[in-house]
């Protein structure tokens, strides 16, 4: 899948057709697009008209082309041999038919070719998406978007057996399901255009204003053929896909171990003994409520005990306080000696 194929080739033709009709339906809207057919004058229909044929008949180059890429990656990826490589390329044949017909129609929709935008010129024949009944117009496109309908489902189902096998890898599966995912949005999109098509029935009713019924169909169109071509795409984009969503998505563990230390009440005996200035190593020449050994002259400085002022610092208020308490005096003991 590395090497290019013929399947992007025809990508590039996809972005070339897609490209060209998303430009015009871009210069359509300053030329009558989403506007009432009355209030537009007879010059300005005809280059509406105009726009129109290049867009409608950039649409069955975009649809058949982007069918024909994904079934061409599958002929890539399935064996030779196999009856799912087989069917792949009976649905190739008549997807290739079908593009190719349609394609006609819309290209050549009645003879001259220029009595379609132009309606004062007088046509010699008219068919498919030129005809001016209304019957034939709406079966015409009736029967475009129910055959573009089957014909993704078909599609985008012929890999379907590779996600059901439980002996495929992990990523093979994964790409699988992203594929059928966005060929059902691709579905939903295609089968919201030809809802839209069928209630307006191509533009005609209740009244002949094609420009005014034609914005949403046509901007479905656009949409569905991006995510098409998006599908078709998945496999070059894959690999990148998977980097980024590993960036994005935080995947990395940490852990986390805590060890607890069981002490026995006689080890804390010991260690308040070992200590240097436990309170019962302390003799009876030493007030426990001095300062004595709580404070580190070089830490605090050198002027800090040899400070006269009444006013004692904090510090050795609080050791006076803890050692009234050492020596068992009450609560009111140490009030009167915090006061005094």
């Amino acid at each position: 899948m590395r090497a290019c194929g013929w399947d992007d080739f025809f990508l590039v033709l996809v972005v070339i057709s897609l490209s060209v009709g998303t430009i015009g339906i871009c210069i359509a809207t300053d030329n009558g697009l989403g506007q009432h057919l009355l209030y537009l004058a007879p010059k300005e229909i005809a280059d509406y008209m105009r726009i129109f044929y290049v867009c409608n008949g950039t649409l069955p180059i975009s649809t058949c082309t982007i069918k024909i890429a994904i079934l061409l990656q599958y002929l890539r990826i399935f064996e030779r041999g196999t009856k799912t490589r087989t069917f792949t390329i009976v649905v190739l044949v008549i997807t290739t038919l079908w593009g190719i017909a349609y394609t006609f129609l819309a290209w050549v929709p009645c003879i001259p070719v220029a009595a379609y935008w132009d309606w004062t010129i007088p046509s010699q024949a008219r068919w498919g998406f030129g005809s001016q009944t209304a019957e034939r117009l709406i079966w015409t496109y009736a029967i475009h978007g129910t055959t573009n309908m089957v014909l993704d489902f078909t599609i985008y189902a012929i890999p379907l057996p590779l996600y059901l096998n439980n002996k495929a890898n992990e990523k093979s599966r994964k790409s699988v399901l992203c594929l059928f995912l966005l060929g059902t949005v691709v579905l939903m999109l295609t089968t919201w255009r030809f809802v839209e098509i069928l209630k307006s029935r191509a533009g005609t009713y209740p009244t002949l204003d094609i420009t005014w019924y034609t914005p949403l169909p046509m901007t479905l169109a656009i949409l569905e053929i991006d995510v098409a071509a998006i599908c078709a795409s998945l496999p070059v984009f894959w690999p990148v896909l998977q980097i980024s969503m590993g960036a994005i998505f935080v995947t990395r563990e940490v852990e986390i171990t805590t060890e607890t230390v069981d002490t026995h009440a006689e080890d804390d005996k010991c260690l308040e003994m070992a200590a240097p200035h436990a309170l019962c190593q302390q003799t009876s020449a030493t007030r426990l409520d001095s300062t004595a050994g709580l404070f580190d002259p070089e830490t605090h400085g050198a002027n800090a005990l040899a400070q006269t002022t009444p006013d004692p610092s904090p510090e050795k208020g609080a050791a006076i306080i803890f050692g009234a308490y050492m020596k068992g005096k009450t609560t009111c003991d140490v009030e009167a000696l915090r006061a005094g």
